[in-house]
């Protein structure tokens, strides 16, 4: 997984470094993934695949590739009744940027104090209410009694109106100053059409012939204090419904990639992810792959596991479809880097937002099952919402880099 770097820099925004760089190419299609201290960054789109379909990711792969690419996906195969925002985004692209930077280094820096400025306001104009989660989620219990559905996982959309137009890379830098070690990314094939985020989650990475991924279900919120912090992690561990979800996605991943590895380790018991607003049920996952098998190929089999549609699977896609009001676009759906060898990186793109000139479209989803109380659910959302909605309102501060971006 590697490729030339151009020379390194020392400043996360410097107008050298990655940040700096997608500044700079304002108007361009602008590509970004950071993780853990490097970054690539791609400006521009010399060639781009489109697919869409059962065999979407079979088309992709059939495309030799030179350099390394930027891939995003769909969260349904087949093209849906969209709404305006995902207009430039299909149900499958792999992007070769015009300029392609990276491996970069990502200075670790610490996330801003909370000061005494009041946070500029974001106003609900549109998106889920209530009373229609409450109807989803009754109608997924009803289903869970009646039918083979076992977990469905159900998102709501909230759109923001902010106060002024914000730069997605602004939100990526708060994104990453606040969640270093998440997966942060962008993606914008249309200038002014951006798709950004940073997902605690990943699908896949697969280096040669080695490939991890992480079952990440169960969730609740951190605590105030540290002792608050460690009752809410013991009752998460033992929590039933949540290690029943969790589970659930560990098997769907063993029953996936057991034909595709050679090995396959898998931890008996989840360990807890700590976020700075939430944390999760976890489990590693990794393993030796089998001959020819790479990332696409990975993705294929794993996406969507249940974390973010349900089990079994067919029924849970069709409940989704049938029962939610907005089109997901690409949230809950694989988004990363692939390089010629297959190698490569995917998230799965989870606290997210669609940024369309003053507007931010919020997803954010959770797992029903037996039992399952549809306010605890939206709460749980709530829950989830606050990563992307803290960090469109640190960019909105970030005026420096907004005012750069706007000059450019």
């Amino acid at each position: 997984m590697s490729a030339s770097p151009p020379a390194h820099h020392d400043a996360l925004l410097g107008p050298a470094s990655p940040l700096g760089l997608l500044t700079r190419a304002q108007g361009r299609p602008r590509w970004a993934w950071l993780h853990r201290g490097r970054g690539w960054v791609g400006v521009g789109c010399d060639a781009c695949t489109e697919a869409a379909g059962t065999a979407r990711i079979a088309r992709l792969r059939a495309v030799p590739a030179a350099a390394p690419r930027f891939v995003g996906l769909a969260f349904a195969a087949e093209p849906q009744a969209t709404a305006p925002w995902w207009s430039a985004f299909p149900p499958a692209l792999a992007a070769t940027p015009e300029a392609l930077y990276g491996p970069l280094p990502l200075p670790r820096q610490p996330a801003p104090a909370a000061g005494h400025t009041p946070l500029p306001p974001l106003k609900t104009v549109a998106g889920t209410t209530f009373a229609q989660w409450a109807r989803a989620v009754q109608a997924a219990l009803d289903a869970l009694a009646a039918t083979r559905l076992r977990k469905v996982v159900l998102a709501r959309v909230e759109v923001l109106r902010l106060p002024a137009p914000v730069s997605p890379v602004a939100v990526l830098a708060a994104l990453y100053h606040r969640h270093p070690t998440a997966y942060a990314f962008l993606m914008e094939p249309q200038p002014g059409l951006a798709f950004v985020g940073a997902t605690p989650e990943l699908l896949a990475r697969v280096d040669g012939a080695h490939f991890h991924t992480v079952a990440l279900a169960g969730t609740a919120p951190r605590g105030r204090t540290p002792a608050a912090d460690a009752r809410l992690a013991a009752a998460l561990l033992a929590s039933d419904k949540e290690r029943r979800e969790h589970a659930w996605v560990v098997q769907a991943i063993r029953s996936a990639m057991t034909p595709l590895t050679q090995t396959l380790h898998v931890p008996p018991a989840p360990r807890l992810r700590r976020l700075p607003h939430i944390q999760h049920l976890e489990t590693p996952i990794h393993g030796v792959l089998q001959p020819g098998v790479g990332l696409l190929d990975v993705a294929e089999a794993l996406h969507p596991t249940p974390a973010l549609g349900g089990t079994p699977r067919p029924e849970a896609l069709a409940f989704i479809a049938a029962h939610e009001p907005y089109d997901r676009g690409w949230y809950a759906a694989p988004v990363g880097m692939l390089f010629p060898d297959g190698s490569g990186e995917l998230g799965v793109a989870i606290r997210s937002a669609l940024l369309w000139s003053d507007r931010a479209v919020l997803y954010a989803g959770a797992g029903i099952v037996l039992g399952s109380d549809p306010a605890r659910e939206w709460a749980e959302t709530d829950l989830k919402l606050n990563t992307m909605r803290r960090a469109l309102q640190a960019a909105l501060q970030a005026a420096p880099l907004g005012q750069a971006e706007e000059g450019a």
